[in-house]
């Protein structure tokens, strides 16, 4: 297995130069953690699975632009460990395919040669921004998107030119400059502009297309992401004749998925752009089985007449609202699939529905990011 020359200095990974056997158990260790601690009792559980690859899995990167030490040379990179300001270089990196890394110099090189400057944080002056790679890991397609102020003008057609000229082993699906002029450090969006091909790329997973845009939340590993989807739905008892709720549902990957197995579904998504992305999808896969609601969980779910025969829930990392968690119990439904990517605050709401009569009877633990804290759980919750 190869070691990031990058393992001392950069903020990406946390368990860089640790065998992954041992990331594993510390990673179980953390899981049964949290079950104590909230006092949780657990049917089945057979620790933390181990992925399908352990490096080139990720799909998409957010590279930074700035410097290592004040008033030094531009840098194209992450952050350096336990720094909010400083950006190091990553050649090297073994998370990401090596196209990535192939355009991450390219652009740098094309950038320095430009003398284009880089925003500070402190001043909020400056023009460049991010650098976002995405990949169609089914499909070999690459999006480019370059995002900057408005501060100066970029040279598009040389963009254009540095990312065709690169030796890829990808297709160039799109090349996209951004132009964002707000304060927040995440890669925002003002204004997207199509330099080259199309604002997207498409993806597969589990025998469905995707259309994934410039800043549409997708799954990050996808092989990872379709193992866990797959033992998620053996969770599920047979819905062919049901109505479930997908709480949460982003861009509706999971609820179209549900939709070949249930009799309809219903997915519920805060982010409009999410919503508008997962209806577009369902007419790309021509299903017709699937509507998608724009809101509020809680408020949508209270204002739906029809019960759901089954829920499954995928939140963000902060888990339910208190209020969406509480018209969740307020169903007494006979069994839930809550599916997590932050085992802290999945026994959190765990610990709620426990007290409201229901059972952790199974739960899977995934360690889809190697070399990272993460942890992604499936699992199914009964009514004693």
């Amino acid at each position: 297995m190869t070691i990031c020359p990058n393992a001392e200095k950069c903020g990406g990974c946390l368990y860089q130069g640790v065998p992954h056997k041992q990331q594993l158990e510390e990673k179980n260790a953390a899981v049964l953690g949290f079950l104590t601690e909230r006092n949780i009792r657990c049917g089945e559980y057979a620790g933390v699975f181990a992925p399908p690859a352990v490096q080139r899995y990720r799909n998409k990167m957010e590279y930074s632009f700035g410097d290592e030490e004040k008033g030094g040379v531009m840098n194209l990179g992450l952050h350096r460990k336990r720094s909010y300001m400083a950006v190091i270089e990553t050649d090297g990196c073994v998370l990401v395919p090596e196209d990535f890394e192939t355009i991450r110099k390219r652009v740098l090189d094309f950038t320095r040669g430009k003398n284009y400057s880089f925003r500070h944080k402190k001043t909020r002056s400056g023009f460049l921004r991010n650098l976002i790679i995405r990949s169609g890991m089914r499909t070999n397609e690459l999006l480019v998107n370059l995002v900057t102020t408005s501060d100066d003008e970029l040279d598009a057609a040389g963009f254009v030119s540095c990312i065709h000229e690169a030796p890829l082993n990808a297709n160039v699906a799109g090349i996209l400059h951004t132009v964002y002029d707000g304060r927040a450090d995440t890669a925002g969006c003002d204004e997207l502009r199509v330099l080259y091909g199309h604002p997207h790329y498409t993806e597969k997973l589990l025998g469905l297309d995707f259309t994934v845009g410039a800043f549409t939340f997708f799954q990050t590993n996808v092989p990872a992401a379709e193992r866990l989807f797959e033992d998620a739905f053996d969770l599920l008892p047979d819905i062919s004749s049901k109505h479930v709720y997908d709480v949460y549902c982003g861009t509706g990957a999971l609820s179209l998925m549900l939709a070949k197995r249930a009799k309809n579904v219903t997915g519920i998504e805060i982010v409009s752009d999410s919503v508008d992305a997962a209806r577009a999808n369902a007419a790309l896969n021509g299903i017709m089985n699937c509507e998608f609601i724009c809101g509020d969980a809680f408020e949508v779910m209270d204002s739906l007449r029809e019960r759901p025969d089954t829920v499954v829930v995928d939140p963000p990392r902060m888990g339910m609202h208190p209020k969406a968690l509480k018209k969740l119990i307020s169903y007494d439904l006979p069994e839930l699939l809550y599916i997590s990517c932050n085992p802290k605050t999945f026994c959190a709401d765990m610990a709620a529905l426990q007290d409201c009569g229901y059972k952790l009877d199974v739960l899977r633990s995934y360690d889809n990011f190697p070399f990272t804290r993460h942890i992604e759980l499936a699992s199914r919750i009964i009514r004693r």
